[in-house]
Parts: C-alpha cells; sequence; structure tokens
C-alpha cells in the first residue's frame, strides 16, 4: 500500500529533462540522488496558474520538442494537457528539507 506522501507524488508529478543535464552520463548516480522527488513550482504565465509538484520521472524526449510532461492532474490544472500545446512554463526548485510545503495548485 502507499503511503499519503507517495499517493501526493503520484498526483502531482513531473517529468524533467534531467537526462540534458551537463555531463549527464558521467554524473548519473548525483543527478539521479539530487533530481529524485525534488519539489518544484510551475507556473504557467499565459493564465498565471500555480502548483507545487515532486520530480518523478525524467521527459519529455528533446525530439518531441515539448519541455513539459506529467501527471493528468498537473497538465490540466496548468492548462498544458492535450500533449500539442507547447507554451511556456516557469519552473522553480523549491527548497523544503523539513517537507513543509505542500504538493498541489497554489491559491
Amino acid at each position: 500500500s502507499m503511503t499519503e506522501e507517495e499517493n501526493l507524488r503520484e498526483k502531482y508529478y513531473i517529468a524533467v529533462q534531467t537526462f540534458l543535464a551537463k555531463d549527464f552520463s558521467q554524473r548519473f548516480a548525483e543527478y539521479r540522488d539530487f533530481f529524485r522527488f525534488r519539489k518544484m513550482l510551475l507556473v504557467n504565465p499565459d493564465n498565471g496558474r500555480a502548483i507545487v509538484t515532486a520530480i518523478g520521472d525524467a521527459g519529455p524526449a528533446a525530439w518531441t520538442g515539448k519541455h513539459l510532461g506529467g501527471s493528468p492532474e498537473v497538465m490540466s490544472y496548468l492548462e498544458r494537457y492535450d500533449g500539442a500545446q507547447r507554451g511556456p512554463v516557469l519552473y522553480f526548485f523549491i527548497d523544503d528539507p523539513e517537507n513543509k510545503i505542500p504538493l498541489g495548485p497554489v491559491k
């Protein structure tokens, strides 16, 4: 069974192109540990919607031309849900070592 924290990570995850980081192949373990479940604030500048997410996957592939992938809840909330939209999204790392900032939409 999953914990509440795991359920929220599944609901509010994003895929980040971590494989595009400098020297990714040589520093795989370091990057894996840094990015794993790291919280990020995403903002759609077109509509002002913001959501706190957790990095849960790598992607989308560079050849798609897309820079955002995520759970249906994240994509829908940001209005980047149809797979064809490639509009801008701002990414901000969140420093939350005590895990006090909840995942989900920011009101």
